[in-house]
């Protein structure tokens, strides 16, 4: 009796236990980018890299910094990845392969002309602000050379104040960046292009 008495109340202090513990918060909202439209056409391959972020910024958490520049997490509102799996994903999709050439992601193995390193340094809101600032490194695939370099920064404005219209905002700077982005790889892709032909026509001259 003793026993089961003992038994009894070690389980009644695992259920109270249980009972206490705060329930896990789902967000009120997931936030996406796309899918995006294919705008840009490859005439080169180019391997797409998950960007670089800090913590922070890298997670699907949303960030927000306050008056006195302090980041503070906004709630009810997540990313449906991480924010930087987005802006690949986004990225691969604005190149519509109707020229020669694809931009793939590294897991693919397959070798490329090009090759993107980029980092997120700001991916944040301010109040109604939604904040992006990117830095682009257009790279050799063969020798991973760095070919150009360009700094990308874009904002969006929310319609309100609700933390739903702010990750709003967000996710149009976050877009807008992504877009830039890609303009510079068709844009730089091109040049390299054609100054490795100028320069193949001297040689057999």
């Amino acid at each position: 009796m003793i026993r089961i008495f003992t038994a009894s109340l070690a389980i009644l202090g695992v259920s109270a236990c249980v009972s206490v513990l705060p329930e896990a918060k789902v967000p009120e909202g997931l936030y996406r980018f796309g899918p995006m439209e294919a705008v840009y056409d490859l005439d080169a391959s180019i391997i797409i890299r998950e960007p670089e972020a800090s913590r922070l910024v890298a997670g699907r958490a949303i960030a927000a910094e306050d008056s006195s520049g302090a980041l503070r997490l906004v709630r009810g509102v997540e990313w449906a990845d991480t924010s930087t799996r987005l802006m690949q994903t986004a990225l691969l999709d604005l190149f519509g392969g109707a020229g020669a050439g694809v931009a793939i992601a590294p897991d693919t193995g397959a070798p490329a002309d090009y090759e993107l390193s980029w980092w997120v340094s700001d991916f944040t809101l301010s109040d109604t602000t939604g904040r992006c600032r990117i830095r682009a490194t257009l790279l050799d695939g063969r020798t991973r050379k760095v070919l150009d370099q360009t700094l990308i920064s874009t904002s969006a404005t929310a319609e309100g104040k609700t933390n739903a219209q702010r990750a709003r905002a967000l996710t149009e700077a976050g877009k807008a960046c992504v877009s830039d982005v890609a303009a510079f790889i068709a844009y730089k892709t091109v040049v390299h292009a054609e100054e490795a032909e100028d320069t193949a026509g001297s040689v057999d001259k």
